[in-house]
């Protein structure tokens, strides 16, 4: 679980071509919650799912309050997976990371509640799962990825809240 799949495309694939998840907070109808909703997308990545640990993220939301609006799994096709990580295509693991993200299914998420863009940030942990805090969902469940591979990779620009 290396980062999160929080664009356009990956959500085209969760919630259909009608479907659209909001990119800004939008205001709940009438009768509804009085907070401004958001919502996120989040992904368990091939090995995640491999090592059964979908109930445990799952979980991890939930018991922060999250409501689950949509699940899928699927395996990411690779035009989908090359728009997702364009800006990483001059990195040089990028096709290790197409590679991998092709390797195995995914199960895209989308969660809502308010604030829940900049909590899960902080829910999942740093991208570099070395510096990943224990109790953040990649703290406790990450496998630590290389130092070459670490000092190579970018900061997801989504990850500061």
């Amino acid at each position: 679980m290396s980062g999160l799949l929080g664009r356009a495309v990956l959500r085209g694939l969760l919630c259909g071509p009608q479907a659209r998840v909001p990119s800004l907070p939008v205001r709940a109808s009438s009768g509804g919650p009085s907070w401004t909703r958001e919502r996120t997308l989040v992904a368990v990545k091939p090995d995640g799912v491999q090592r059964r640990l979908v109930g445990d993220v799952i979980r991890r939301f939930e018991r922060r309050g999250f409501k689950l609006v949509g699940m899928k799994m699927l395996q990411a096709p690779e035009s989908v997976l090359a728009e997702h990580y364009h800006d990483l295509q001059r990195k040089p693991f990028y096709p290790a990371l197409i590679s991998y993200m092709s390797s195995g299914p995914v199960v895209a998420m989308v969660w809502e509640g308010p604030n829940v863009v900049c909590i899960s940030r902080v829910m999942i942990g740093h991208t570099d799962s070395a510096e990943a805090a224990p109790g953040t969902i990649r703290g406790d469940f990450s496998f630590h990825i290389s130092s070459r591979e670490s000092a190579n990779r970018s900061q997801d620009p989504h990850d500061a809240c």
